[in-house]
């Protein structure tokens, strides 16, 4: 677009769109582009007459082109476009040496192209400026037969359009009016309304005879190419105004579509925020309910456990008055018959003496079976029972009798099971119910055997069941499992399964001793006899 905005004369506008296009060009580093726009602004600034701001331009673009592969025909544009702004400024042995290097550099092949022919063109003119009139003449009659070769219409204008300025200024009008006329004819056959213009203007000069219809024409011409220029400049200008329109709808929409994206994302965070609030509180809730639950399944336990102590209480109490009532009154009562029978003594027959021996050994017999008896009941009255162990008995005995099944329970009685804490023991029974069912409900057992042991390590608790055992790698893990997983989790202790269909299932709890809080009852009492 600068391009043609400078074909136009429009060269503000064009060294806009120029800059504009270098701003996008650079951070792509488009260099062959970079340095067509550089050589663009040097012919802007040339047609302006800022000559030093032109070369500047210039050389700006042969950087660029210098950082391409294969660039000699760019950098004899540049060199050419240099040569040719020194011409016109009349400093021809400046614009000799440009001409002279591109000459002196040239490829195999270019010898016949319009770039040659233009080359040998420009140097030719300007060395009949400095008064090298046959070596230009030469030149320049070699330049005319290969653009004429070539067809090359606008090099043709412009080589005869340098011959009749040449011709002119040296008195032979007779041959400038050749060459202008040669020039005015190749312009207009290439629609080079420059040259075109220019060279009715030096008609008007060099024939004053017709120069008031050269000059007509030379405004009707200049009038019509102004319009033109005129129309397109207001085109382009056209154009740029509703290009900045769209760009400032653009703008406008991109604000929109990153204030309609905040406000979205502000509601997405909002909705999250109230979200992760909701779950955070229905959360909490729930630990909360769980939390009330365990206290109050610990709580349940804990009373079972007293009613248990209760009922011991109970029977030991009753044990000890058995053991009261046998001791004081049966026992009293045998003494008193050993008494009556002693007072048989006096009677010396055979008879009574056969007789009182008798009865007195059978007394003596009595006497210590009850006494026996006695101090059975009397120590069972104070050998402690495992309140825990009494609560696994009646869970075991409670699930076989409701199925008619048998159960098995082993102790280890040197255990002191009932100093284990709440916790432990409210979640070991929950495990151990967890497993009657299972053994019950799913593997259909007939019988169950329940194993608790201690050792100085850990407590060791063992479930096992004749059921249908099942193969434990397979299948998804049921929240009975989960849940045992979780409680013996809570204990910091672990747990397994062996099981196999056909074969059973056997479940066994490890609980380290340090977190059981348990204690043996052997060791505490050679802890108290050491004190």
């Amino acid at each position: 677009m600068a391009v043609i905005q400078a074909s136009v004369k429009d060269y503000t506008g064009s060294e806009l769109s120029t800059f504009q296009a270098i701003d996008l060009l650079k951070p792509l580093r488009q260099t062959r582009y970079l340095g067509n726009c550089y050589n663009n602004l040097g012919s802007i600034t040339k047609e302006l007459e800022e000559y030093n701001q032109a070369i500047a331009y210039y050389n700006q673009a042969m950087e660029y082109y210098r950082q391409l592969p294969k660039n000699n025909a760019l950098e004899r544009s540049i060199l050419n476009n240099i040569g040719v702004l020194y011409q016109e400024q009349g400093k021809d042995r400046q614009a000799l040496e440009y001409f002279d290097e591109v000459l002196e550099n040239q490829e195999a092949g270019i010898q016949h192209t319009s770039e040659y022919a233009r080359l040998l063109a420009n140097r030719a003119y300007s060395l009949l400026r400095t008064g090298l009139t046959d070596q230009g003449m030469n030149t320049f009659k070699r330049a005319i037969d290969l653009q004429d070769s070539l067809s090359d219409l606008s090099g043709l204008s412009r080589s005869h359009y340098n011959l009749a300025i040449h011709y002119q200024e040296n008195g032979d009008k007779e041959k400038a009016l050749y060459h202008v006329r040669q020039a005015e004819e190749n312009a207009m056959q290439s629609d080079n309304n420059k040259r075109l213009l220019e060279s009715i203007r030096l008609l008007a000069v060099l024939d004053p005879e017709n120069a008031s219809s050269y000059s007509g024409r030379y405004i009707d011409l200049s009038d019509s190419l102004a319009l033109e220029e005129r129309a397109i400049r207001n085109k382009f200008a056209r154009i740029r105004f509703e290009t900045d329109e769209f760009r400032a709808q653009n703008i406008l929409l991109e604000r929109q579509r990153q204030l309609w994206i905040g406000i979205a994302a502000g509601v997405i965070l909002l909705a999250f925020a109230i979200f992760i609030i909701i779950s955070q509180r229905v959360k909490n809730q729930k630990l909360k309910f769980e939390r009330q639950q365990q206290e109050a399944n610990l709580e349940i336990f804990n009373l079972m456990l007293s009613q248990n102590q209760k009922l011991e209480e109970g029977k030991q109490s009753e044990q000890k008055r058995i053991s009261e009532e046998l001791h004081d009154a049966v026992l009293g009562e045998m003494n008193g018959i050993r008494m009556v029978l002693l007072a048989l003594n006096n009677k010396s027959d055979a008879a009574s003496m056969e007789m009182r021996d008798k009865a007195i050994r059978r007394l003596q017999e009595l006497q210590e079976e009850v006494r026996t008896i006695s101090h059975e009941l009397n120590d069972a009255s104070y050998h402690k029972f495992h309140n825990f162990i009494l609560s696994l008995d009646e869970l075991l005995k409670k699930n076989s009798e409701d199925a008619g099944i048998r159960y098995k329970l082993n102790y280890d009685e040197d255990v002191d099971w009932d100093d284990l804490s709440g916790e432990i023991k409210i979640n070991l029974y929950r495990c151990l119910q967890e497993c009657i069912q299972n053994a019950i409900k799913h593997g259909q057992a007939s019988e169950l055997k329940l194993d608790l042991q201690g050792s100085a390590t850990e407590v060791h608790i063992k479930h096992s069941d004749n059921g249908t055992g099942f193969s434990p790698g397979r299948g998804k893990k049921g929240i009975g499992h989960r849940n045992i997983a979780s409680r013996v989790s809570k204990l910091r202790g672990s747990w397994e399964i062996q099981s196999s269909p056909g074969k059973g299932t056997t479940v066994h709890l490890y609980i380290p001793r340090n977190i059981a809080g348990i204690k043996n009852k052997t060791n505490a009492r050679e802890m108290s006899q050491h004190g």
